[in-house]
């Protein structure tokens, strides 16, 4: 479990405090996440990533105000170690002259199957989540199409962020959470994976003012959705075929994490349980009484 968050801004235009609302974005989604944080923006036609392996309230995110875009990750560490920095998200990848910034919230099951499948580069970073950014540069060419092939071959828990040098932005989500709202009058969408995250953020800047008037639209981010930004501010919305485990006729993608996997998960779950003020029993509770993981999260998300 992880934390994502990001901007994009379309107005062409500084927006005061936007670097603001970066490290307000970055310290409310630390309760998803405090081993490592990181982001990646676009700014004068740039791909720039700044990670360390520390909170989120640790670190001084900087970037222009005028940035198009910025996305963001708070790392809950469960495979790859925290300290080596090349774990961490958002991670680099490129496809023929155009560079990206890929970074993940969820647990994959079936990394090393694709690395042999595939036969991909071995690596020195350990985390499951590179395996999406080795599919991207297996096709070479970062459009739809390749998209669609790494969502619809990693099975597990995910949501993806990818930002490329050409200012598109894309979203996935499979089961993971997302939030998003778009900000007319600044011509800025603002993303995070909970609506808790992404209000809290908002209301210590002025563009809480927006939200308080109604001056805002909230846009679904579906299971199977892919949307991606375009410089004009427009939304192209796609979609891919989703596995969703917790039909009863499907092999949920729990069964088959590996037991340290699980266990790593499930401290994830009450670390966030603990922060909103549950205690950790309850957890095992629901997992004893079959609730997967995500029913759970939303559990205690939807009953702070």
């Amino acid at each position: 479990m992880c934390g994502l968050f990001g901007i994009y801004n379309y107005s062409g235009q500084k927006i005061e405090g936007l670097s603001n609302l970066t490290n307000l974005l970055a310290e409310n989604a630390t309760v998803r996440g405090t081993d490592a944080a990181g982001i990646a923006y676009n700014s004068g036609g740039k791909l720039t990533i700044h990670k360390e392996a520390k909170s989120a309230y640790m670190v001084d995110f900087k970037h222009p105000d005028n940035a198009v875009c910025v996305t963001g990750h708070t790392r809950h560490a469960t495979q790859g170690d925290k300290k080596k920095n090349y774990n961490n998200h958002p991670f680099a990848g490129s496809c023929r002259n155009l560079r990206f910034a890929l970074a993940h919230n969820g647990v994959l099951i079936n990394d090393a199957d694709l690395k042999r499948q595939y036969h991909l580069p071995r690596t020195k970073i350990a985390t499951d989540s590179f395996v999406a950014v080795q599919l991207l540069e297996k096709r070479k060419l970062l459009d739809i199409e390749s998209v669609k092939f790494m969502a619809e071959k990693v099975s597990g828990s995910f949501a993806f962020t990818i930002l490329d040098s050409s200012d598109t932005l894309w979203l996935v989500r499979g089961d993971s959470p997302l939030s998003l709202v778009h900000l007319p009058k600044y011509k800025l969408y603002v993303y995070a994976s909970t609506e808790e995250i992404l209000y809290k953020s908002l209301v210590d800047t002025k563009l809480f003012a927006e939200i308080k008037s109604g001056a805002f639209e909230e846009i679904a981010v579906r299971s199977g959705d892919i949307i991606r930004f375009l410089p004009d501010g427009k939304l192209l919305k796609d979609t891919f075929k989703f596995a969703d485990y917790s039909s009863l006729y499907d092999c949920r993608w729990w069964s088959y994490m590996p037991k340290d996997k699980q266990n790593a998960y499930v401290e994830d779950l009450k670390s966030v349980a603990a922060y909103q003020g549950f205690a950790s029993e309850t957890v095992d509770e629901l997992l004893n009484d079959g609730f997967t993981p995500e029913e759970i999260e939303e559990y205690i998300y939807c009953l702070e």
